[in-house]
């Protein structure tokens, strides 16, 4: 099995290969999606700049129209010479400004505002229009508008930013500036909403550590002015931060800050792109990130897949049928042939690994078993109960290695005949039964030499009736013998080495007149009564440990142990079966002994 076993290691490798990738992979890959989205961010920054130059344009050429205007140019020269009234100047030049520019709010400007060569408000439309002679001459945006330059700032003014943009106003006969025009424009959610609309990304507007426009839901990126306070430094050398992470509840963001330009910069003054980062780097949210197109047949390559993980099985497949099933088969066949009788032993040399070692075991086994020598019976001493069951409440035992049942030979083998010829039937003694002279059962010992008697003398017949040779009398009187059938008188039990002299004479005498009468040996009478002598004794032990009887009867028992010697003669090969009765745990059982010889 050892290419089946090597091919299991290769997949188990592959396998334990493709569980690392998806383990580490993520991070690296969350890793690559974070520089993507930061530079994506990066050129969303870039862009958003390219916006603002175009809107400082736009807003520069428009201011510029309006310096231009007659009306606005006479106004402010006046003005600017002192030589007209301060409130016709402001009123006129603001219906001015709103028949020029109807609508400030459609064009996106929240205030105009015209100021004189020395840098004071004339007039204003749009927020605090009512109030003018201010000085903002300070500013750069106007320092630079009076002295002739067109540009841009972003202010921040009241907690707002606002992009404003100025052009000087030059004099009727062009060749003086006589005041500067500027317009300005809140920098909050209508620029923001326009940023993310062409940058697809979100937006988030700071002013002196604070969010005050955001596209993102309140409270989300509150934490972003700490983080982008942290990377002042970089924003003074490059102009922007690098890209930060920002945790948003389950998710995070990445974010990318630059200043705006002029006074607002000195101010804290920061626009934020903010684009999504995945939130977590497991396997699990990748594949949950998965959607219906990305399992696509085109997307994804289930036919290579599935034909890959088709040739994995059948080369498993294949190998273990090499290294397996073939071996077997091959044993399977061998040890068939080995019970037919058709082969005496494995060709062990033919297997290998543990179908090898299994066959020389077999070989070993067989070869144990043909020169050993044959074991004792496997039912020595074994529960007879658990092999054939209980026969009316008791247990079957074997008996142990000592007792007399256990010996090779029978211990209830009838004993061998006596030496002298049996006395003649006298012709006024009925002989007995056929019944009182049957073998009685088998003792328990060894049967004791044949006894040697004196010359046989004659006796009365009606003076007692024989018993077998070696017999003794059964427990239940079944095995009595029968009284005379001719004088009537009652037998006498006494084995023949007892008698007296004058009844050998008398016994000798009647040879003469009658010829002997041989009964001959019965084994199955002996066995009945082997059986009706542990029937008896079976009971005499059951009353004795007090146990009932009842329902206990003698032809049941009897055909219980004919069925269990059958059973066991079937099983061992044995001539028969001797049962004994003994006690265990308080209550009465039997053992049975096989015999072989």
């Amino acid at each position: 099995m050892f290419l089946t076993k090597i091919w299991f290691f290769l997949i188990a490798l592959a396998l334990a290969v493709a569980v690392t990738f998806a383990v580490i992979a993520p991070r690296p890959i969350v890793q690559k999606l974070s520089v993507l989205e930061g530079q994506r961010l990066d050129r969303a920054q870039y862009a958003a700049e390219q916006m603002f130059k175009v809107d400082a344009h736009k807003w520069i050429d428009r201011v510029g129209k309006l310096g231009r205007d007659a009306i606005i140019a006479e106004s402010l020269d006046a003005a600017s010479r002192g030589s007209g009234e301060s409130t016709v100047i402001h009123r006129t030049i603001q219906d001015r400004f709103r028949t020029l520019i109807p609508d400030l709010a459609s064009g996106g400007i929240d205030v105009i505002a015209a100021v004189d060569n020395k840098g004071r408000v004339i007039a204003r439309v749009g927020e605090n229009d009512k109030e003018y002679g201010d000085f903002i001459g300070g500013a750069e945006l106007i320092a630079d508008a009076l002295r002739g330059y067109l540009s841009d700032d972003v202010w921040g003014i009241g907690g707002k930013l606002q992009r404003v943009a100025a052009a000087p106003v030059l004099s009727k006969g062009r060749d003086r500036i006589v005041g500067a025009i500027y317009v300005g424009a809140e920098t909050g959610s209508a620029l923001v909403e326009r940023l993310k609309k062409n940058l697809d990304v979100d937006v988030a507007l700071l002013l002196k550590g604070k969010v005050i426009a955001s596209s993102r839901a309140p409270g989300e990126v509150d934490a972003l002015p700490e983080l982008i306070a942290q990377h002042t430094n970089e924003i003074e050398t490059v102009k922007r931060t690098p890209p930060l992470s920002l945790t948003v509840g389950q998710g995070k963001l990445l974010a990318v800050a630059a200043p705006f330009p002029g006074q607002a910069g000195e101010q804290q003054a920061y626009y934020a792109l903010i684009g999504a980062q995945p939130a977590s780097t497991s396997f699990v949210s990748l594949i949950g990130g998965t959607t219906s197109e990305d399992l696509k047949p085109k997307n994804f390559p289930w036919v290579e897949l599935g034909a890959g993980v088709f040739l994995m099985i059948a080369i498993g497949l294949a190998l273990q049928r090499l290294e397996v099933e073939a071996p077997i088969r091959r044993l399977r066949r061998e040890l068939q042939k080995l019970a037919s009788g058709d082969a005496q032993k494995i060709h062990d040399s033919k297997y290998r690994a543990h179908f090898g070692g299994l066959a020389r075991d077999v070989n070993a086994a067989l070869e144990r078993f043909t020169h050993a020598p044959a074991a004792r019976s496997e039912m020595a001493g074994k529960d007879l109960g658990a092999i054939l069951g209980p026969s009316g409440g008791s247990t079957f035992d074997l008996p142990s290695s000592d007792s007399a049942f256990a010996a090779g030979t029978p211990a209830f083998a009838p004993p061998p005949a006596p030496a002298f010829a049996p006395p003649p039937a006298s012709p006024g003694l009925s002989g007995p039964p056929p019944g009182a002279l049957a073998p009685p059962p088998l003792p328990s010992f060894s049967p004791a030499p044949a006894p040697s008697f004196p010359p046989p003398t004659p006796f009365s017949a009606s003076a007692f009736s024989a018993t077998p040779l070696g017999g003794s009398s059964s427990s239940n009187g079944d095995a009595k013998e029968s009284a005379a059938a001719g004088g009537g008188a009652a037998a006498v039990r006494m084995p023949w080495s007892s008698l007296p002299a004058a009844a050998l004479d008398d016994a000798e005498r009647q040879t003469d007149q009658e010829a002997t009468r041989v009964v001959p040996y019965d084994p199955e009478e002996e066995e009945e009564a082997h059986y009706r002598n542990i029937f008896d004794d079976f009971m005499d032990k059951k009353r004795e440990c007090g146990e009932s009887t009842a329902g206990l009867t003698r032809d049941k028992f009897m055909q219980k142990l004919r069925d269990n010697k059958a059973a066991l003669i079937e099983k061992h090969n044995c001539r028969t079966v001797r049962f004994s009765v003994y006690v265990k745990d308080g209550k009465a059982a039997l053992k049975a002994t096989p015999i072989r010889e």
